[in-house]
């Protein structure tokens, strides 16, 4: 594959020169342990542009719904009014919302000099507490809750809903603090739903940091201004009161002509045990905002403007120490960003800039096991030309394909060739999705005859994103199956299990050849293939239509 492979020890910058022979029909790289890896006890962070946001025509929250995850156990979450995952609701006013689609962008303290947070948690939100401040009537601020679109939406998956009533939760309130200390609001009330569980100290009780050498389980300290700073303890929110995990913010005390600053962040809400330790299982969040791409990830440099993009490694890493539950629980950065017309080699240099910031941050947070998935989109309307899109695409595969290949904790997947290349609008998104059978899709309770669900147009009216939350569920399903596949090879007769059914397929062929019983592909089926199966033995990836199909299988 390389013609020439170096790696440079100070700058942590991996330079690969690749031949661009050998990708064509390749759907993946290095993905072989990431089925169960998905499986299991895991943090699963989406990184990207508006193709990662937390929305459900998105493919990372429609995995959520399609993929058998045996226990979703924590889901982070920006300050966001618009995301189907939790929703952070005022009732006070005025309120800015710190996002791409607002008219001042990443502008923030916007009663003060001009300052920019380009982090790209999506919603962050700010009070400025002037004369002008209205609390209208009541105490209330803030409010975080389940999106009731999202519970629906989660209920008919492969999964369900995130949390039943009688599930006991932790609640860990994220804010940004102002530059200036004094001018951040001092404290909090917090309520689950409508009963009081504690005051939350804004400046002075907030979690320690890993990073900085300290230890969250032994006291508080002081907020860092201009950072993403968390609350000192993780509060109760035991979704027993019918308020769909409903955690309320309020002022202890008139807040108007005091002229400080709140600006809440997010949230990440966790299921405890009995000894109200976190449950094992996938940990969900994001980072990503409306309106991404390259651009940021990587750069370690500050944004100087309302749209600038780029944030630092600063930044980043305390974002990804405040959002931590565990530093053993092994974490997988899924790098899933729309393609842009960019070169191999420039798509190879972003890829690497932001996997090394993630990984230096992760370095410095103390995380014991980090990996990256990177995805690559199908083919979209990128251009007006389909075939020069196809070769942008290409180059992005390419580079994620080599580094897959070069770097150990690095895997890759590719959509664009799982679609065998081809735009799915219209007339040849009808053909193929009839090619592979996807007149019947299923997926948790659904059943669903795709084709005429969405006519085979898969995209937006901007051709950029799926068009509704099938049309994600679709994406995000593929992209499973493409985990599954490499992971579950010795899976021959495609029920999630491997045993005994896999065993007696692999011995009815022996000594035939160009089958699927072939898992090694050597040419022949033989007593190292009866060793994968033994190797791969018991519960793998379970599979629905149409991928449980001979004709699916028969037309990869």
């Amino acid at each position: 594959m390389f013609t020439q492979l170096a790696l440079s020890a100070a700058f942590g910058i991996l330079f690969v020169v690749s031949s661009g022979h050998g990708t064509e029909n390749v759907h993946s790289v290095d993905l072989e342990h990431m089925a169960k890896r998905l499986r299991g006890d895991v943090r699963l962070i989406a990184m990207g542009d508006s193709y990662s946001s937390p929305f459900i025509a998105r493919v990372p929250i429609a995995a959520l719904r399609v993929w058998p995850i045996e226990h979703i156990a924590a889901l982070g979450s920006g300050a966001t009014t618009s995301s189907h995952t939790f929703i952070c609701s005022h009732q006070c006013g005025p309120v800015a919302h710190i996002k791409a689609e607002d008219p001042l962008g990443y502008t923030i303290e916007r009663n003060t000099a001009k300052t920019f947070f380009t982090l790209p948690v999506l919603g962050v939100q700010e009070i400025y507490t002037s004369a002008s401040f209205d609390d209208q009537g009541n105490n209330r601020l803030f409010e975080f809750k389940q999106s009731s679109s999202g519970k629906k939406y989660l209920s008919n998956g492969m999964h369900g809903v995130f949390a039943e009533e009688v599930d006991e939760l932790n609640f860990r309130l994220l804010y940004r603090c102002p530059s200036d200390l004094d001018k951040q609001l001092p404290e909090l009330k917090i309520l689950d739903n409508l009963q009081d569980v504690g005051i939350t100290q804004l400046r002075n009780g907030v979690r320690p940091l890993w990073h900085l050498g300290e230890n969250p389980a032994l006291g508080t300290r002081q907020a860092i201004p201009r950072q993403i700073n968390a609350s000192g303890i993780d509060y109760p929110a035991n979704n027993n009161a019918g308020g769909l995990l409903t955690m309320r913010l309020e002022q202890l005390e008139p807040l108007a002509g005091t002229n400080q600053y709140f600006e809440p962040a997010g949230c990440v809400y966790y299921h405890v045990d009995e000894k109200g330790e976190r449950e094992k299982g996938l940990f969900f969040s994001s980072i990503a905002d409306g309106s991404w791409s390259y651009s940021g990830f990587g750069s370690d440099a500050e944004g100087e403007n309302a749209f600038d993009k780029n944030f630092s490694l600063e930044q980043f890493t305390y974002w990804l120490d405040v959002t931590t539950l565990d530093r053993e629980q092994p974490t997988v950065f899924m790098w899933f960003l729309a393609p842009e017309q960019l070169s191999y080699q420039t798509s190879l240099h972003r890829m690497i800039n932001m996997m090394n910031q993630a990984d230096e941050s992760a370095k410095r947070v103390g995380l014991t096991t980090v990996e990256h998935l990177i995805v690559i989109g199908s083919l979209f309307s990128l251009t007006g030309d389909l075939e020069v899109t196809r070769e942008f695409i290409r180059n992005q595969q390419r580079a994620a394909f080599d580094l897959a290949n070069a770097l150990p904790h690095v895997s890759a997947a590719s959509l664009f060739a799982a679609t065998d290349e081809v735009l799915l609008s219209g007339n040849s998104g009808i053909s193929w999705l009839l090619y592979k059978g996807f007149d019947q899709f299923e997926f948790g309770s659904n059943n669903l005859n795709l084709i005429e669900e969405t006519n085979g147009n898969l995209f937006d009216q901007w051709g950029i994103h799926p068009a509704s939350g099938d049309a994600a569920a679709f994406f995000a399903s593929l992209l499973g199956e493409i985990i599954r596949d490499a992971g579950c090879i010795a899976d021959v007769v495609p029920d999630g299990l491997i045993n005994t059914t896999d065993l007696l397929s692999i011995i009815s062929h022996i000594g035939e050849g160009d089958v699927e019983q072939d898992i090694n592909e050597d040419g022949i089926v033989n007593i190292l293939d009866l060793l994968f199966v033994i190797d791969g033995w018991g519960d793998c990836w379970p599979v629905q239509a149409p991928y449980n199909t001979p004709a699916f299988r028969s037309s990869r």
